[in-house]
This record gives structure tokens, C-alpha cells and sequence, in this order.
């Protein structure tokens, strides 16, 4: 009778790790650019929102400010990869990551480093107020004429 349990309990560990592997593989696939990325299933009737990307560099001081739109209530995401399908002068990169999701690496080519301690840090401007997201790129939902502020900085000096 042993022999059965331990049996039972190496397929229970494995039948666990073989869902725990087939949630985290459909996971990724939902985070994949596919179009309509975490859109509800009626996002057919969702309009196209205006919103601004404003990338600043607070080692230069180079402020860059393009228009796009996105989605209603598709992901900052998106709105940054239809910038880029869309204009020659954007450019940005990302890494997924199994635990945090997406992550900005760089925009125009400058990538924060763990060296000079420097990263891209994500605000949100709406009606004149600046705020720092608690969300990355892959939740952070715009809202319409919202200005989506990259902004290359340190940690150094927080």
C-alpha cells in the first residue's frame, strides 16, 4: 500500500507542475504583441483614444513628445507599439519577465543600466497633474488625451 501512496503522491506533484507549467506557457502567450492584447471580448465597439508619449532624458534634457492612439481600455503596451508601427522616429524594446511581466528595456536605443543605475521610470500626466504608475507597460490602461511620460533617470538619487 506504501508503494501506491508515494505512487499517488509523485503523480499528484506532477499532474500540479504539468498545470503549473501549462498556466504559466498560456500566461505568456496572453502577453505575446498579438493584436488586441487583453482586450474584452466586444473590443469591436471600443473606439481608437488619442494619446500623447512624451520621452524625457533628464541626463541631456531632450524632451520628445509624439501623438498615437490606442485602444479604449487597451494597455500602454499596445499604445507604444502603434507608435512605432506608425513612426520612424520611436523606437522601444521590452523583455518579459516570468514574475514582473513586461518591462520596458529602452527607448530610442538608451537602455537603462544597472551600472550607472539608471531606468525608465513610467508617469502619467492628466490634466496637469504628474503621477508616477504602480504598473508597468503591460497593465497600465491610458486613459484618453493622457500624456504617457518615459522619463531615463536614476535610482541614485531617490
Amino acid at each position: 500500500m506504501r508503494g501506491c501512496e508515494r505512487h499517488s503522491d509523485t503523480l499528484s506533484r506532477l499532474t500540479g507542475r504539468m498545470a503549473l507549467t501549462a498556466i504559466t506557457l498560456l500566461c505568456f502567450a496572453a502577453l505575446l504583441p498579438f493584436p488586441g492584447l487583453a482586450l474584452p471580448a466586444d473590443s469591436g465597439k471600443l473606439e481608437q483614444v488619442p494619446v500623447k508619449v512624451t520621452v524625457i532624458n533628464d541626463f541631456t534634457n531632450e524632451v520628445l513628445s509624439y501623438s498615437t492612439t490606442v485602444t479604449e481600455e487597451g494597455l500602454m503596451f499596445s499604445a507604444l507599439n502603434q507608435l512605432q508601427d506608425t513612426s520612424n522616429d520611436f523606437k522601444f524594446s521590452y523583455t518579459i519577465h516570468k514574475t514582473l511581466g513586461i518591462y520596458l528595456e529602452s527607448v530610442n536605443g538608451l537602455a537603462g543600466s544597472d551600472k550607472d543605475q539608471t531606468y525608465w521610470e513610467l508617469l502619467s500626466e492628466k490634466a496637469g497633474v504628474i503621477t508616477r504608475l504602480e504598473v508597468g507597460i503591460g497593465c497600465y490602461q491610458p486613459q484618453r488625451d493622457e500624456n504617457m511620460i518615459l522619463r531615463f533617470t536614476t535610482w541614485a538619487k531617490i
